[in-house]
This record gives structure tokens, C-alpha cells and sequence, in this order.
């Protein structure tokens, strides 16, 4: 009986030890997501049509899945002699590949 007791009480400190380590991740991961990444004021720097003539002047084609990133650059994957390149575009105007 006493060996179940032990047991039982170090399989919950353990538990408890456990989560209390993990839990504080958990439970903050999205408030230090946004400090680490503050939402871009959109009317800023290049308008997505903007940034979809750089890349096109650039020679890519078929750009997909544009999207600004909190640094204020667009991101995009587009095709570069048929292969698939992740390219983006930076405040400056600059298309470079990723």
C-alpha cells in the first residue's frame, strides 16, 4: 500500500512540475506574438498592386499568395523560368528572393 502511495504521489508531482513548466508558453504565446510582431499600418509603403508590378517587372510570373508582413514587406511565391520562387518585396521597392 505504502509503494502505491509513493507512487501516486510522484506520478502527480510530476504532473504538476510538469505543466507548470509548459503551461506559462501556453498561455502567453499570442501576447508575445503580438509584441514581437505590431500590426503595420496598411496605407503605408507599397499598395499590393504595387508590389505585384515590381515583381512582374523583375521577369516573374503567376504570382501567388501575396500578403504584407508586420516588417512592411510583401511576400509572394511566384514563377522564375517555370520554377516556383519565394520572393519578396521590401518598403524600398527592392524585389528580392527568399
Amino acid at each position: 500500500m505504502k509503494l502505491r502511495l509513493d507512487l501516486l504521489f510522484t506520478a502527480l508531482l510530476v504532473a504538476t512540475a510538469g505543466s507548470e513548466l509548459v503551461a506559462p508558453d501556453v498561455l502567453y504565446a499570442a501576447e508575445r506574438a503580438e509584441e514581437v510582431c505590431q500590426p503595420v499600418d496598411q496605407s503605408d509603403g507599397a499598395t499590393r498592386t504595387d508590389a505585384e508590378n515590381r515583381i512582374l517587372a523583375e521577369g516573374y510570373t503567376d504570382i501567388r499568395i501575396l500578403g504584407k508582413s508586420c516588417d512592411d514587406s510583401w511576400h509572394a511565391i511566384a514563377l522564375a523560368d517555370g520554377d516556383p520562387v519565394d520572393v519578396r518585396v521590401t518598403p524600398q521597392g527592392m524585389v528580392l528572393t527568399e
